[in-house]
């Protein structure tokens, strides 16, 4: 009978003890606050993608980076493109609001895109038949000037050739006579650009 009494003690000593050994598991920190790392921001209307991020902070004060494309959202994408947090101008001016969400979490800022006022194709070199760069420089409501790198389609005649790589740089093959080179901004939505497509001729002997 002390033999069995004496078993059934150290049966029980084991369960307490690894009951006991189960507690030791790490405790995951619930989550505090999310944030978009960028504070309220502003975009020139022809510049390529700039890329948002977002953080998690949890209860511990420990941080995270947040990598789910699902918690972003944009209120108005006639102004502005957006997926995963990459953000560029579909519009010639305007603004949207970009936020975050994750349960009852959420952040948002306000992205503004900055008008393209005026503009011209800035590229003089062509004077004889071969590949050249297109370029056209713009004039925006801040006074900035720049290279206009998204938001603009080209076209040519005379047989002419355009590419465009994924740079956004666009070169032309040249072949002798008249060709005209025409750029056009935002052509899918045209009416977003006041600004008229602009024409340049090229005359080459």
């Amino acid at each position: 009978m002390k033999k069995t009494i004496y078993s059934l003690f150290i049966l029980l000593v084991m369960i307490f003890t690894a009951c006991g050994e189960n507690t030791k598991a790490p405790v995951i920190a619930d989550i505090a606050s999310i944030q978009i790392d960028d504070n309220n921001l502003s975009i020139y209307s022809t510049d390529e993608a700039q890329t948002l991020t977002a953080s998690v902070t949890y209860t511990d004060s420990t941080t995270a980076q947040i990598n789910d494309a699902d918690i972003w959202n944009n209120s108005d994408y006639d102004v502005l493109y957006m997926y995963n947090g990459s953000v560029s101008a579909a519009s010639n001016g305007g603004s949207s609001t970009v936020g975050i969400s994750y349960g009852r979490f959420s952040d948002e800022i306000n992205v503004s895109v900055i008008k393209l006022t005026d503009f011209n194709i800035s590229s003089d070199d062509i004077n004889a038949t071969g590949d050249y760069i297109l370029e056209a420089t713009g004039t925006f409501e801040d006074n900035t000037s720049k290279v206009i790198k998204t938001n603009l389609v080209w076209t040519a005649d005379n047989g002419a050739v355009i590419s465009v790589d994924e740079n956004y740089v666009a070169t032309i093959t040249i072949l002798s006579g008249d060709t005209n080179v025409t750029a056009t901004l935002f052509e899918e939505t045209n009416t977003s650009a006041p600004l008229a497509p602009i024409t340049k001729t090229y005359t080459v002997n």
